[in-house]
């Protein structure tokens, strides 16, 4: 029943001698390319490699926006149109156009539906995850990021700009690639600034342990990156049932054959524990971690130029680390990403309420996405003169600050 209910192994933008652009699409005003990769890893047509780096390279001041989907999707799912419907948006966006950006989106997929049997599709998680896993550290997957990015850059400084966007499994993905990067920046192997995978990485809902995000939070802590703009900020909603509840359930019963360490959590006041409480854990749903909060000032303002939340947001950040949501009678209602604990790193582990994202496949409604407006233009110099300095991490770390008081 399960093998003849799953879904193809084939490419579903394969492209072909009589078409042999397939996998790009150009006729909007935004364009998008589409790579797809294997259950191991591996490229399903690498000429949708060449397509995506070609549309970069002909495409004056890009602005490249590549996503790794989710549970659930591929690459001929209806995940496609939501993030075509935001490359369209941010393609029409006063704020985009006055800085002379064009929009080019590249859709990573994979086989996240597995297939579309009710129950079967339900307890496809656990099979579905491996698969994310491999993908995250095998060649391929990070060969494209890495790839896109690079081509990107080859524009020079000012004249693009990358933002790197995952979901649930594409979470994981995601971070893990990014991972390496700042690992080699940390060390030395990449220039600064050209180490990471894109100028922006956000994971919505990501999921993936809170093991790796630890480790992240406590390299960048004990090299003192206070004060300084995000580079990876990883969003994950309260009304995320699924990461909130199924995964440490199915992880708990994973770890029963673990063995696990006990580990310090950064920051001046972390105390001791096992590392079972970050197996069990996405970053968003541990209390350790998070580091930032959405909050609600209660206040309503009427948008300068009579724009949108997303665009508005594109044009100002309001309440310090601020964004804007459509309210009622053309109103906008006024939040803010407070950082909450003492560790100040550029990775945000943010705790988004429940009103913004409902759940974990929400990730394309209205508010969500004004809210990654505003990230993006609280890292972006060439929207935001603001912009606090980005984080300079080949430095020595002072492991005195992952030492916890209580030892």
């Amino acid at each position: 029943m399960w093998l003849g209910a799953c879904t193809s192994l084939s490419p579903l933008r394969p492209n072909t001698t009589a078409n042999p652009t397939n996998s790009v699409v150009t006729e909007n005003d935004y364009k998008i390319a589409f790579i797809e990769f294997g259950e191991q890893g591996s490229y399903q047509d690498p000429t949708q490699l060449q397509n995506a780096l070609a549309l970069i390279h002909d495409t004056p001041k890009p602005l490249v926006i590549t996503y790794v989907h989710g549970w659930q999707n591929n690459a001929g799912s209806g995940d496609v149109k939501s993030f075509e419907s935001l490359l369209a948006r941010l393609n029409r966006a006063p704020a985009i156009r006055d800085v002379g950006f064009h929009v080019v989106g590249v859709y990573l997929g994979w086989r996240g539906r597995l297939t579309p049997v009710p129950l079967l599709k339900e307890i496809s998680f656990w099979n579905r995850k491996a698969t994310a896993e491999r993908l995250a550290s095998n060649y391929g997957c990070y060969d494209a990021i890495a790839s896109i990015s690079e081509e990107a850059r080859r524009k020079g400084r000012g004249n693009q700009y990358a933002v790197l966007l995952g979901h649930s499994f594409g979470g994981l993905i995601v971070e893990r690639s990014v991972a390496h990067a700042i690992n080699a920046e940390i060390h030395g192997h990449a220039d600064s600034d050209r180490s990471m995978p894109a100028d922006l990485v956000i994971v919505v809902n990501p999921a993936a342990d809170s093991i790796l995000a630890r480790q992240m939070i406590a390299a960048l802590y004990s090299r003192k990156t206070e004060g300084t703009r995000p580079l990876f900020v990883s969003i994950t909603s309260t009304g995320d049932w699924a990461n909130g509840t199924f995964f440490p359930i199915g992880t708990g019963l994973a770890s029963v054959s673990k063995g696990f360490n006990k580990v310090a959590v950064p920051g001046p006041n972390g105390s001791i524990q096992s590392e079972r409480k970050f197996y069990t854990s996405t970053p968003g749903h541990n209390e350790m971690l998070i580091n930032h909060i959405t909050v609600d000032k209660h206040e309503t303002i009427n948008s300068p130029n009579g724009l949108p939340a997303l665009e508005e947001n594109l044009e100002h950040n309001h309440a310090g680390n601020g964004f804007t949501l459509d309210g009622a009678k053309g109103k906008l209602d006024v939040w803010q990403i407070k950082q909450v604990g003492d560790v100040d790193v550029p990775y945000w582990d943010v705790q988004v309420d429940r009103s913004i994202i409902k759940n974990h496949g929400d990730l394309w409604n209205e508010r969500a996405e004004a809210m990654m407006a505003a990230i993006f233009r609280m890292t972006n110099p060439l929207l935001n003169p603001r912009v606090k300095p980005r984080a300079t991490l080949h430095r020595a770390p002072d492991f005195s600050r992952l030492q916890s008081p209580q030892h």
